[in-house]
């Protein structure tokens, strides 16, 4: 049984004790009739229930204003009191003998309002209640879009191999063709290797820490191709033999900001230095640091590709990831922290 089904009939069941020992502590009223009550009580506010938490009924009601709205409940009350009234004389009346139901029935008048106060009760919780249902179902339905939207936007960016790195490296094809023709083939080979793996790769949900690092030992080969001595790259990989798996171009999304944005800091130095770390737990530990300029940045817009690596990390890895962006002079660094999947 559902959850949400036990702790309705825990209620009811609550609900319906207590009345039944609320009646039959009344002296004047013997078992049976109490039992009766108890009954009608209980049966008259579920359907009363039941009836204002139709669809047909929320519709209606959600077109109210204030005043409109608590009119029809005090009016709801007063004929749900009035049944209940009716019920209860009913019911003495055919359990009792006459002296003592005229006896009973002469506090009429009390016994209406204390119904009136419960069918009061009863209305202002079952419309709270509902009220924060449907909060919860739109604020479900909200989170399913959110997600929907985030999936097709990862999608899109999963089949998109970045503009810049594709321009650099038909710009050092058609420097080292003319230069040196077997090192632009050689070079031309590991491009066509990283495009298959954007091409084939990127279509997967999850594919092996072995096949990222490839990748990305070839994406640091072809940028070492480009800068030659003017950058300083240093890049160590501690990756044990494993069999763990990783969502597709999370590392390579640092690997490439840390190239597009990296430049020659004012105190000279001009480096990327990246360290990758896998244990036999599978904690992943990447580390990526470069430099840059803040002169020639500033001003500049921010460039959303970190911001969807968070998203993409938050919807692949829920609680199992730490990641730190931040900056150190002329120093970006990231690091992340990452607890992978077999």
């Amino acid at each position: 049984m559902p959850l949400k089904n036990k702790l309705n009939s825990f209620i009811w069941t609550f609900f319906t004790l207590g009345v039944l020992l609320q009646l039959s502590f009344s002296k004047e009223l013997p078992l049976s009739s109490a039992l009766l009550c108890t009954g009608c009580i209980v049966l008259t506010l579920r359907i009363y229930i039941q009836s204002i938490s139709a669809k047909l009924v929320q519709g209606f009601t959600a077109r109210l204003n204030s005043v409109q709205l608590a009119a029809l409940i005090i009016a709801s009350c007063f004929v749900v009191a009035l049944i209940l009234s009716l019920e209860n004389y009913a019911v003495i009346k055919l359990t009792m003998q006459e002296t003592a139901a005229a006896d009973i029935l002469k506090n009429s008048t009390p016994v209406f309002f204390g119904f009136f106060i419960v069918s009061g009760f009863v209305s202002g919780l079952s419309y709270l209640l509902e009220r924060y249902k449907d909060s919860l179902i739109k604020d479900k339905e909200l989170e399913v879009l959110k997600r929907k939207a985030l999936e097709m936007e990862l999608s899109l960016l999963r089949n998109q191999l970045s503009p810049h790195f594709t321009f650099n490296v038909l710009n050092n094809l058609q420097f080292l063709i003319r230069k040196d023709q077997q090192k632009a083939l050689r070079l031309l080979s590991t491009y066509s290797r990283i495009l298959r793996y954007y091409i084939y790769e990127s279509q997967k949900e999850f594919i092996t820490v072995d096949d990222e690092v490839s990748f990305l030992k070839q994406y640091f080969d072809l940028e070492i191709n480009r800068y030659v001595d003017k950058l300083q790259i240093v890049s160590e990989w501690n990756v044990i033999e494993n069999s763990f798996q990783i969502t597709p171009f999370i590392l390579s999304a640092f690997v490439e900001n840390a190239f597009k944005h990296v430049l020659p800091a004012q105190m000279g130095e001009y480096f990327i230095r990246q360290t990758c770390t896998l244990t036999e737990q599978g904690n992943l530990i990447f580390e990526i640091t470069n430099t840059f300029d803040k002169h020639v940045r500033a001003g500049k817009p921010q460039g959303v590709g970190l911001k969807h690596v968070r998203e993409r990390l938050s919807l692949a890895y829920p609680n199992r990831y730490a990641l730190a962006v931040q900056e150190i002079g002329d120093i970006f660094c990231v690091k992340l922290e990452l607890r992978l999947y077999l």
